[in-house]
């Protein structure tokens, strides 16, 4: 690999906030280019592979489909290629057609092949947009990838990217936000000009050790030769006979370092290690530890009836939807009360997607905390016998948070998902992690994860995404947007 990595770029649209550097013009049609010598086409190509949506079939290289993201699970459903509405005949552009619920609680996006960039270049992007629907709006980025120095963690999510069509395991390392096209049922130009990075700071996410994790060999072969602990016999049980072999003896060979992070590293990739029994011993540390957080992990589309959730909110007409209230900071409590208001927002998330981020974490940190249930916050609440049979038990830890969970989800089970025991694991990818955190806290001789250091790299790939949705959560119809002439091009080389 050359000393200078390529480098790729996204491009989102979604709405915007205007910036200093960027322009919104009206359109106007494009008059018949002027003949341009080899070195002035070069300088004017566009980046983006497919922007006229000529390929067959159109949206070729265009992803549509995020079901990754339990938020834009039916997005697919809402974009298609159309000729009517252009801007002039024969252009296809991008439609955006979502009904009023999706429009208000989570919107759609598009995303454009990825296409290489350079570090330290200079770009200008562009995008004709028409918001045809009075209460909609668009959001657009650029978005710059960087190779994830973690492949082993390939969770698709919106910033993690897997290995795929040809392209390496990805990460998002930098964004830019456009001007705010006009509304209307005209066809504006927003553009911005930006810098991609020379170079950006990458945060280590992955939990396997490395060399220099574990910080006292000798103390730790001393405690995992101690089987009467739980968690340490069931760790001595899967070593290779060859790590047993040199910790027979005292003292421990130099060697023996590499291989406990080799078989320890093999266990953290097993498979998820908790159990209560086995850790029944060990004290979990206060802060969302992974093993805790696989029971709460309360995600975005787990608020599945937002507006229902806000609206008993609002009342407080129970003991528990009061407690919460007050239970909310500041920030939140203001959301839930304006929710569904004409109030003058600055976010640019939609109401219900701000809302929902904010619960998310609200109920999370809730869950993890002493047992939520009281009989007079309950009293209004039908429980099932499986939770009513846990609370006649002292859990702790893990279990606990379970448990709360569960009392949420009982007295709100129009608006909070249940969790499947595909949730109530940890996620996908997030295992290894888990695994790591537990052993942190039984044994202080192995490196807390949080204090790896960054990475510094470069950024290598870019894509262009749109993203509409709509503010207006009384309307009946559905909310429809338009853009075509996406556009990327070089202005400056990187020094």
């Amino acid at each position: 690999m050359s000393t200078m990595k390529s480098i790729y770029m996204v491009l989102l649209l979604a709405g915007c906030v205007a910036v200093a550097n960027g322009q919104i013009r009206q359109f106007r049609p494009i008059r018949p280019a002027t003949p341009q010598t080899p070195a002035a086409t070069a300088a004017n190509q566009n980046l983006i592979p497919n922007a006229d949506f000529l390929a067959n079939p159109p949206l070729l290289g265009w992803r549509t489909d995020f079901g990754f993201e339990g938020w834009y699970k039916n997005n697919k459903d809402y974009v298609r290629i159309v000729t009517d509405h252009a801007p002039r005949p024969g252009v296809r552009v991008v439609e955006i057609n979502q009904p009023p619920a999706v429009a208000s609680n989570q919107g759609t996006k598009l995303q454009s092949p990825f296409f290489k960039c350079e570090p330290g270049a200079t770009y200008r992007g562009s995008v004709d947009v028409m918001t045809w629907h009075p209460v909609a709006f668009a959001k657009i980025f650029v978005m710059a990838y960087t190779t994830n120095p973690e492949p082993e963690l390939h969770m698709l999510t919106t910033t993690q990217i897997p290995a795929m069509n040809g392209l390496p395991a990805l990460k998002q390392c930098y964004r830019v936000q456009f001007p705010d096209p006009a509304k209307g049922k005209t066809w504006v130009t927003t553009s911005r000009e930006f810098t991609v990075p020379e170079k950006v700071s990458v945060k280590r996410a992955t939990a396997l050790l490395v060399e220099g994790d574990i910080r006292d060999v000798e103390g730790l072969a001393v405690k995992l030769k101690e089987t009467s602990h739980p968690v340490s016999k069931f760790l001595f049980d899967q070593l290779s006979a060859d790590t047993k072999k040199r910790m027979a003896t005292e003292p421990f060979p130099d060697s023996l370092g590499g291989l406990l992070m080799a078989d320890l590293n093999k266990i953290l990739k097993s498979g998820n290690i908790y159990t209560p029994e086995r850790f029944g011993q060990v004290r979990l540390q206060g802060d969302m530890t992974a093993a805790q957080e696989r029971y709460a992990s309360f995600k975005q589309e787990d608020i599945r009836g937002v507006e229902g959730m806000a609206a008993r909110l609002q009342k407080g007409a129970d003991p528990l939807s009061k407690f919460l209230m007050e239970k909310f900071s500041t920030t939140t409590r203001r959301q839930v009360h304006n929710f569904g208001s004409n109030v003058k927002r600055h976010s640019t998330l939609s109401p219900a997607e701000e809302l929902q981020k904010s619960l998310v974490k609200e109920f999370n940190e809730l869950v993890l905390g002493d047992c939520l249930y009281t009989p007079e916050l309950f009293a209004q609440v039908r429980l099932s016998d499986a939770t009513q049979a846990a609370l006649k038990q002292n859990l702790r830890g893990p279990e606990l948070v379970k448990l709360n969970r569960a009392l949420l989800e009982e007295a709100y089970p129009a608006d909070l998902a249940k969790a499947t025991a595909a949730a109530a694991g940890p996620p996908a990818g997030d295992t290894v992690r888990t695994n790591r955190l537990l052993l942190e806290d039984t044994y202080p001789e192995i490196e807390k994860l949080k204090r790896r250091p960054d990475v510094t790299q470069r950024p290598e790939y870019m894509t262009f995404q749109p993203e509409m949705f709509g503010t207006a959560l009384a309307e009946k119809s559905n909310i429809v947007s338009y853009f075509c002439n996406f556009r990327i091009v070089k202005v400056k080389a990187g020094e």
